[in-house]
C-alpha cells in the first residue's frame, strides 16, 4: 500500500516484468512458514505474467483489484497479468509460488482462468488434491539447481509446467462445471460477455458492440446477463471503467482528466459524473480518502 508522499510523480501503476528476473520465462519459489515481516516492502503492483500459488498451510490475505481474498489452509490461487495486487497479511504460510510468462500458458488454460477471474480466484483443496498438485510442483522444483539453472532439457521443464498449470485449470473447470449444470447457456454467455468487456472496455462502451461480437441480439444479451448477475450490460461496462479508474487514482498521480482520457473519454466532466454515480463518491474524494 502506498505510504506517505512519493518523491517522484507516479504516472502509472508499477509493472513487474518477469524478463527482469529470469530469461527462462518461469520462476519457482518454495516458501516455508512465511511471515509478513519476512517480506521486503512491496507496494501494490501489476505483473506482466501469470502467478500460481499452491498454499499448503497457513493464512494469507491478498488484495486483488480492491477485493480482499483470504486464502486459508490448503488452497490454490491464481493472479492474471495486469491485476493490481499486494499481500495484506500472512501467518505461518507454507507452499509454492510460480511466476510464468503468458506465452508458456496454453491458450485453453488461459481461457479458463480469464473466465474464472470474476468468480473464483482461490479454491480450497482437499488433502487428495493438495497432495497431487504438490507432487507435481516438487518434481518440477527438483529440475532446477540451487542457482536456478535447469538440470534437464527445457522442453521437459515446459511439459511438466504445462501439466502443473493444467491441474490448476482442471480445479477451476470442475468448479465452473458444477455451477453451469444449473443453467449452462446463460452462464457461458455471461462469462464470455464479461471477459470481452474486460478486454475492450477502454475502446468500446456501447452494449451493442458486445452483443454484435457475441452474435446475439442486444435485448437477449441484456436479458441473460441481468438474469444471471442481477445487473444489465451497462452496469458491467461501467464497473470495468471505474475499477481501472480507481487503480489509477490510487496507485498513480495522474490527474482525473488524464485518467479520463486514458480510459477513452474525451469529456472528462462526463467521466467524473459517471465515476461518482457508479462508485457513490467523487474521483477526487476517492483519491483523498483511500490514499491517507
Amino acid at each position: 500500500m502506498p505510504t506517505g508522499k512519493s518523491k517522484h510523480k507516479r504516472t502509472g501503476i508499477p509493472i513487474h516484468k518477469l524478463q527482469e528476473r529470469t530469461a527462462r520465462g518461469i520462476q519457482l519459489r518454495h516458501f516455508l512458514k512465511f511471515e509478513m515481516e519476512e517480506m521486503r516492502h512491496m507496494d501494490a503492483h501489476r505483473d506482466d505474467y501469470y502467478v500460481f500459488i499452491l498454499q499448503e498451510y497457513g493464512s494469507t490475505d491478498l488484495i486483488v483489484d480492491f477485493k480482499k481474498i483470504n486464502v486459508g489452509g490448503s488452497a490454490a490461487l491464481f493472479i492474471l497479468p495486469g491485476q493490481v495486487h499486494h499481500i495484506a497479511a500472512c501467518t505461518q504460510t507454507s507452499g509454492w509460488f510460480m511466476a510464468i510468462d503468458s506465452a508458456l500458458v496454453e491458450k485453453r488454460y488461459r481461457k479458463i482462468f480469464q473466465e474464472q477471474v470474476h468468480y473464483h480466484q482461490s479454491l480450497q483443496l482437499n488433502q487428495l488434491k493438495t497432495d497431487q498438485i504438490k507432487k507435481c510442483i516438487e518434481l518440477l522444483t527438483g529440475m532446477f539447481d540451487c542457482s536456478g539453472q535447469m538440470t534437464v532439457p527445457e522442453p521437459v521443464i515446459h511439459s511438466l509446467t504445462s501439466a502443473y498449470i493444467g491441474m490448476f485449470a482442471n480445479l477451476y473447470s470442475c468448479e465452473s462445471a458444477e455451477e453451469n449444470n444449473r443453467n449452462l447457456r446463460p452462464e457461458v454467455i455471461t462469462r464470455e460477455f464479461r471477459k470481452l468487456v474486460g478486454e475492450q472496455f477502454k475502446v468500446h462502451k456501447n452494449p451493442g458492440y458486445y452483443a454484435s461480437s457475441l452474435s446475439l441480439s442486444l435485448s437477449y444479451l441484456n436479458e441473460v446477463v441481468k438474469a444471471v448477475t442481477g445487473s444489465n450490460l451497462s452496469y458491467w461496462i461501467h464497473q470495468e471503467v471505474v475499477l481501472e479508474a480507481k487503480r489509477l487514482l490510487y496507485y498513480s498521480d495522474l490527474s482525473v482528466k488524464q485518467i479520463a482520457f486514458s480510459l477513452g473519454y474525451d469529456d472528462h466532466a462526463y467521466f467524473s459524473r459517471l465515476f461518482t454515480k457508479v462508485s457513490g463518491i467523487s474521483a477526487v474524494k476517492f483519491r483523498n480518502e483511500y490514499r491517507k
